[in-house]
């Protein structure tokens, strides 16, 4: 009996240590995604505040309460992630989805944009519903870097939803599109989250929320939903387009020509793209002192850092008051300093034809899979060129790849790409027909990459 007693007490720690070595890997714990997503060496926020993210209060969010589970308050000063965030143990190991949505505000956010919409919700569906205690606690003891990495969410619709119904939609897109991407509602997301406010105090201040809108993004091979941010600090802006899932699902969410701009309805960005090669995100609207987002469906292009316009606003009032005053809000410019995808992709030329594009943005192409052993950014062939040529580039990890084309004495001319590409040997074109005959320099900056190759177009 006594041997039975001290093996059962010695599973019971065994499987404590090694659940607790999980959570210490997982999200919930490291809080490592905003970090990733921040990181100057990832292209974020970071290189226009100077700021590491050791000194910001990110990584010790917690509840907005302000108490655990069970009651206690939280010390915002000394407080570290732990299992008592989302356990109340004194009541079981039950948690209440209340608990999930105290730290997860978009979630609520989506709820009051829209009540009483979400299929999910409606019937009875909960967080837990579709997210296993393994997945939040980590059990897979992998690190990692974001919950929008491949493989930190394990749940996927066809989960529950394996019988997909037999149609036309489903056929086409099933294996293309992600289900959220046309089942989603819509996205919801903040508009110039000013920065001074976040280190003053804490907390996020944003002009408003911006939604009715559904950007599209391409991740791990499919067409998925993303959203994009923006921010200002110091009089400079910033932006971050990432892949994004709403949980507001219905089943009729959209139509064919919500998406398509030549099946009937006209997509504005689409229509906007094709006439001039610019997509709005954003506009200040003066009289009601907002910033107005998109409407309908905004495909990402290749060429998106040159191609998006937005608007950008900022507070004037002390940051450290709550609530904010409504007329302190001023707008701020129509340019950003920084801007970078995270977890997303732009659509290939095959999808915006099918999307109903007539205008097309230099891709850039995957040409060969296998890892390079080094970084490499070869001469533009042919060269002279008239007026397109082709750069080859190569990358022996995952890295933050920046290309840009500038003339010879410094003015930059257009940016090819800028984001985050996986190993592998890659193809770009640049065409100069709206330029000059001349000599044009292309830089790329890519890990530990930093090279400049001439180019010249004959006329």
């Amino acid at each position: 009996m006594k041997k039975n007693l001290i093996l059962f007490i010695s599973i019971i720690l065994v499987s404590s240590l090694f659940a607790q070595q999980n959570f210490n890997t997982s999200l919930h714990k490291t809080r490592e995604g905003k970090n990733t997503a921040y990181r100057s060496e990832n292209g974020g926020m970071q290189l226009l505040t100077n700021i590491p993210m050791s000194q910001l209060s990110c990584q010790k969010c917690h509840s907005t309460t302000g108490f655990y589970p069970n009651g206690t308050p939280i010390d915002p000063t000394t407080y570290t992630p732990s299992c008592n965030d989302c356990h109340n143990f004194a009541a079981g190991t039950t948690v209440q989805e209340q608990t999930c949505l105290n730290c997860h505000n978009r979630q609520v956010y989506e709820r009051q944009a829209y009540p009483n919409t979400d299929k999910h919700q409606q019937a009875g569906l909960t967080c837990m519903s579709c997210h296993s205690k393994e997945e939040l606690h980590g059990d897979d003891g992998v690190a990692y870097s974001s919950l929008k990495e491949p493989g930190a969410i394990k749940v996927k619709c066809v989960d529950c939803h394996s019988n997909l119904p037999s149609n036309t939609s489903h056929s086409v897109h099933n294996a293309k599109v992600d289900c959220a991407a046309c089942h989603a509602v819509s996205i919801l997301t903040c508009a110039s989250c000013h920065f001074e406010t976040l280190l003053a105090t804490g907390k996020n201040r944003a002009i408003n929320q911006i939604k009715g809108y559904r950007l599209l993004v391409k991740k791990e091979g499919k067409v998925r939903l993303g959203g994009f941010m923006t921010h200002t600090y110091d009089g400079k802006a910033n932006v971050i387009i990432n892949s994004y899932h709403s949980h507001i699902i219905t089943k009729n969410a959209t139509t064919c020509s919500d998406c398509h701009n030549n099946m009937g309805a006209g997509v504005p960005a689409i229509t906007e793209y094709n006439n001039t090669g610019k997509m709005t995100l954003t506009t200040w609207n003066a009289t009601t002192k907002k910033i107005v987002g998109p409407t309908g469906v905004v495909p990402l292009t290749a060429d998106w850092f040159g191609a998006i316009k937005l608007d950008f606003a900022t507070y004037t009032g002390d940051p450290n008051i709550f609530p904010s005053d409504p007329n302190a809000w001023v707008y701020l410019k129509s340019t950003f300093d920084n801007a970078h995808l995270f977890f997303a992709e732009p659509l290939d030329s095959s999808t915006l034809v099918k999307l109903g594009f007539t205008k097309f943005p230099n891709s850039v192409e995957l040409i060969d899979g296998n890892i390079p052993t080094e970084f490499v950014l070869k001469q533009n062939y042919p060269n002279p060129f008239n007026p397109e040529t082709k750069i080859e580039f190569s990358l022996p990890k995952t890295e933050f790849v920046n290309i840009s084309v500038y003339d010879v004495v410094g003015n930059l001319i257009t940016h090819l790409f800028r984001g985050e590409k996986q190993a592998g040997t890659y193809r770009i074109s640049f065409n100069g027909e709206n330029l000059s005959s001349g000599v044009y320099l292309l830089q790329m900056n890519a890990g530990s990459l930093n090279k400049v190759i001439k180019m010249v177009l004959t006329r």
